[in-house]
């Protein structure tokens, strides 16, 4: 019995101790638990603090931070802007160097052509040169040659003046001669035919002279709108042969209209006679571009009328003041016109005409009034020849309002350029003494 109080007791105060303790224990746990909750709150403030203070300074960062790609984005937009007008310039400046790239090549093509024509020109030039030289030897032995046909000339005529003293005595003597030999009725004869003879001669006028050249002179139908002139002439005195039923004009090479090119058309060509309507198709046998001169030739079965074209002789006779007709259809008029003047001088001269400037030329100025139309033709002397051929009229100088000032190619240079037409002229020319200046082209 007192063994079971001994240990219950025992146990009881093992319960109490064991209570105490897990009291003590449970306390103390409360009591750190109670510090570290603090601690731990503590800690939580502070760190709640610190988040907070952050995300304030993150907010003010991010405020900042907006405001930087606010002002970033704006940087960037007018970076953009600018890049826009900058590729746009940049584009501009790339088409500017493209075209003057392309001008600069182009002016390079001009260039290389220029050079190459220039190449050209030196080599025609060495060898115009060389020829040149050729010819002055040539002039040089030309001119001995002259001074020794000279002084045989000046014995010649020396000469020929004792043979025409001596034939003037003899003639004389004959006549005196025959006087007595010949019926009194064969002198009234001889002396009438004589008479009348210097009657033909003298009483021959203008109007019959114009009549009677009228039928050679012809329109250009298919130049300058019909309005040119030309003639028919004499080829065969020309050194040229005759082709049968075959017919020559003369006229100028700027009536025929020119291409957009440049070039002159020669096809259609048809040329009205003599104020009739029968029209003909003429063909261009060669033309001189450099002294506007061209040569036609058509085919007619009639027997139509020829002008004949003064010899480099005769040409030499005729003084200033000589009095000229010229003929054509001016303004394109479908009947013959005429105008009246005089030889105003005889001068070798270039010029420009439908904008071509032209070589020198053996050329009659003339008062008679000259238009648009008479282009081509024929400057006729009371004799019914052809002494020139209408080119051009001068209207201003220097400015100046002038008249009476006309000019045609003269019939020394028409001689020279027809006789030089053909290799064939050109050799019988040139054999006989002629000198061909300028060659068709």
């Amino acid at each position: 019995m007192k063994n079971k109080i001994y240990y219950s007791a025992i146990l009881i105060i093992n319960i109490l101790i064991i209570s105490s303790g897990f009291y003590f224990i449970q306390i103390n746990q409360e009591i750190n638990l109670n510090n570290y909750s603090e601690t731990i709150n503590t800690k939580i403030n502070d760190t709640v603090f610190s988040v907070n203070e952050s995300l304030s300074k993150s907010d003010q960062y991010i405020k900042t931070a907006n405001e930087t790609i606010e002002n970033s984005n704006s940087a960037i937009k007018k970076l953009n802007e600018e890049k826009t007008t900058l590729e746009k310039t940049n584009y501009e400046t790339l088409a500017e160097l493209l075209e003057a790239k392309s001008k600069l090549k182009d002016e390079e093509n001009k260039l290389l052509k220029s050079n190459f024509e220039l190449s050209s020109e030196k080599e025609k030039a060495k060898r115009l040169e060389a020829e040149l030289s050729s010819e002055k030897e040539r002039a040089k032995r030309l001119e001995s040659e002259l001074k020794s046909e000279k002084e045989k000339t000046e014995y010649l005529k020396t000469s020929a003046d004792k043979y025409d003293d001596l034939s003037s005595k003899i003639e004389s003597q004959n006549k005196i001669i025959n006087n007595i030999q010949t019926p009194n009725s064969d002198i009234v004869e001889n002396t009438k035919r004589i008479n009348n003879l210097e009657s033909i001669t003298s009483t021959r006028t203008w109007p019959s002279v114009i009549s009677s050249a009228k039928t050679s002179v012809v329109r250009i139908q298919n130049s300058s709108n019909g309005k040119c002139s030309g003639f028919i002439f004499d080829i065969s005195n020309l050194n040229h042969i005759v082709e049968p039923d075959t017919y020559y004009v003369l006229t100028n090479n700027h009536c025929f209209p020119k291409t957009a090119s440049g070039s002159r058309i020669y096809n259609n060509i048809k040329i009205t006679v003599d104020e009739k309507e029968v029209i003909y198709n003429a063909t261009l046998i060669n033309k001189y571009a450099n002294l506007d001169i061209a040569i036609l030739k058509f085919q007619s079965s009639k027997n139509l009328d020829l002008l004949n074209i003064l010899s480099d002789e005769e040409y030499e006779k005729v003084k200033i003041g000589t009095e000229i007709n010229v003929l054509g259809y001016p303004l394109g008029v479908n009947v013959l016109r005429t105008t009246k003047g005089v030889v105003s001088a005889k001068i070798y001269k270039s010029g420009i005409a439908d904008g071509i400037r032209y070589s020198e030329r053996g050329t009659i100025q003339t008062d008679a009034a000259i238009n648009s139309g008479n282009s081509g033709g024929p400057v006729i002397t009371l004799s019914g020849d052809v002494i020139g051929m209408t080119v051009t009229v001068l209207r201003k100088a220097n400015g100046t309002d002038v008249e009476g000032t006309g000019y045609a190619i003269s019939s020394e240079q028409l001689n020279e350029s027809i006789s030089c037409l053909t290799p064939p002229s050109r050799q019988k020319f040139v054999s006989g003494g002629g000198n061909c200046k300028y060659l068709p082209n």
